[in-house]
């Protein structure tokens, strides 16, 4: 009965020796991003626009821009991080009213002949920390070029039906000064500060 008791009591510690051991757990920085896996995620043109609000002495003026082109490039070495390069033709921006399209697409204000697109750039944009994020990049706009910070938030994650990479959708906020970008004109009877609205969808290359 002692031996068999004596053999009960040492069993585990013999296991111990015998068991292999555990391989070392990965560093935090070096654990995949569970919720948005690295690489090129293309912008869906008829799911994202910009939607643009002024003030004006008359009213609200509001428009859009739409049918975009660029891409998300999430980082595979530090995949909270992305590239974002996106373009909007100002020859597609519309608020409904063919009359005020032409004005602001002259060359009073966007001057869509000689600067055809509105981009917005980010190298390195936090964007998988949380749902909400502050997104800093540049915004170019009637040849100008100007710092700009985006209250971002993800929306959606929408799974692939064929097991690849889910889509992202986002929303934003955000607003500019026209006089930042040498487009001033109509002031002080429609304001300066145009506040910009933002859905984003993105999918997989």
């Amino acid at each position: 009965m002692a031996a068999l008791l004596s053999a009960l009591l040492l069993a585990p510690a013999t296991w111990a020796r015998q068991a292999p051991e555990a391989a070392p757990l990965a560093p935090a920085a070096a654990l995949p991003n569970a919720r948005f896996a690295p690489g090129r995620y293309q912008v869906v043109a008829p799911q994202t626009k910009v939607h643009f609000h002024v003030k004006s002495l008359l009213g609200a003026f509001d428009g859009d821009f739409i049918d975009p082109t660029g891409a998300v490039t999430i980082d595979a070495a530090r995949p909270n991080n992305a590239a974002i390069d996106i373009s909007f033709p100002v020859e597609k921006m519309s608020t409904g009213e063919p009359a005020n399209d032409v004005m602001l697409k002259g060359d009073n204000l966007f001057d869509a002949a000689k600067f055809p697109f509105v981009r917005f750039l980010a190298t390195d944009a936090l964007i998988g920390s949380s749902e909400a994020m502050t997104i800093t990049g540049e915004l170019t706009m009637h040849g100008q070029t100007r710092p700009i910070s985006i209250t971002a938030h993800l929306t959606g994650i929408v799974p692939d039906a064929a097991g690849g990479k889910p889509s992202l959708h986002f929303s934003g906020e955000t607003s500019v000064l026209r006089s930042d970008f040498e487009m001033g004109f109509g002031r002080p009877f429609v304001s300066n500060r145009v506040d910009l609205t933002i859905d984003a969808s993105f999918h997989p290359d």
